[in-house]
């Protein structure tokens, strides 16, 4: 449970008044790199022993992965009950590994997932303003999730990008009613420099797009440029895809097309910034929109995604030294996870439904 330590800790430093940024909670890597506002959802479990503390939180955890298996299926209606079974099933064997870290590390990302989910409903049920908020507070723990900020404008939700923008505002400053403004300025500025020092040349992050295409074709030497005209070239095939949507569904919500456009560009967030191996797991629903639309189609609809998703589960669902050894672990975690979630991507576009 090393990185909950981190919130753990992190919380019982802003309780107390004691260094948040810039030390290393638990293990030497354990360094708070998240909001003041963050530490303030681990408070009441702050206040209990350790040992109390995360097997509590493992048991969130653990109860998240069901809650959200339960969800996304229940979500993607029009397979039979046998297939809706299956979908579950076979969406957590992909994803074991991941999930056995999320459990293992006692992270966040499948909380946040949930939170941008629950966005994802609220705009179907026009509820702009709540699913604002959820969007905000999942920005206040992971602000790689701007890249979503765009499409809210493209969409003209802009009661959601003025609440996500409200929510934010409100837990940036949430904690100077304890601290003092002057205080929590400080903290806020000491976070803005530990996600800066996180951070590397994007174009030498061998799971992104970015470092990919230079391990690839550039031999490891290509510069500041290749990000961006990797993010142009991105922005516009994007773009080309959400018109395509437009076209075929208007501006419906009701579609499995919106569902795989607003879940696309979540799969993409790690594979456009800096992030560790298991943030991957964000790929979860686009992953079982493409199981299911392998479910209910016909197999010869759907050569071409079975092969791609059967390519991307060598690294994300074996990616454990137990099973492939240290040096085949270290290349999956070193540019296979990367080119995992990409192939799923493709394999989710190509299995396109049109419910």
């Amino acid at each position: 449970m090393a990185d909950f330590r981190v919130y753990y800790d992190a919380a019982n430093a802003l309780l107390h008044g004691n260094t948040l940024y810039g030390k290393a909670f638990g293990v030497s890597s354990g360094f708070y790199k998240y909001s003041p506002f963050a530490c303030i959802p681990f408070i009441p479990l702050a206040v209990l022993p350790y040992s109390i503390a995360s097997v509590i939180y493992y048991g969130v955890t653990a109860a998240a992965i069901i809650f959200f298996s339960v969800r996304v299926s229940t979500y993607l209606q029009g397979a039979s009950a046998n297939q809706r079974l299956l979908l579950p099933l076979l969406a957590g064997l992909f994803l074991i590994d991941h999930l056995e870290r999320e459990l293992h590390l006692g992270n966040i990302n499948l909380l946040l997932l949930i939170a941008l989910f629950e966005t994802f409903i609220a705009l179907k049920s026009n509820q702009n303003i709540r699913g604002g908020v959820f969007y905000g507070l999942v920005l206040l723990f992971k602000p790689h999730f701007v890249l979503l900020l765009p499409y809210f404008i493209w969409k003209k939700r802009f009661k959601t990008v003025a609440a996500s923008v409200a929510s934010v505002a409100f837990g940036l400053f949430l904690p100077a009613v304890a601290l003092g403004w002057k205080e929590n300025m400080s903290l806020l500025n000491k976070w803005f420099g530990a996600m800066s020092d996180h951070n590397l040349a994007l174009q030498r992050s061998p799971n992104t797009i970015y470092g990919l295409l230079n391990n690839t074709f550039l031999d490891g030497q290509a510069g500041s440029w290749l990000i961006a005209v990797t993010l142009l070239l991105v922005a516009v095939l994007v773009a080309i895809f959400i018109l395509r949507n437009d076209r075929i569904a208007g501006e419906k919500w009701s579609t499995n097309l919106r569902y795989q456009e607003y879940f696309l560009l979540i799969a993409l967030v790690p594979s456009l910034v800096h992030t560790d191996t298991e943030h991957f797991m964000w790929i979860w629903p686009l992953l079982a929109l493409s199981i299911y639309g392998l479910l209910i189609k016909d197999v010869k609809q759907t050569r071409l995604g079975i092969i791609l998703l059967a390519l991307a589960f060598i690294p994300f669902a074996i990616n454990s030294p137990d099973l492939v050894g240290n040096r085949l672990q270290l290349l999956f975690d070193e540019g296979g996870i990367g080119l995992g979630n990409l192939l799923i991507i493709a394999a989710a576009l190509m299995v396109n439904t049109r419910q």
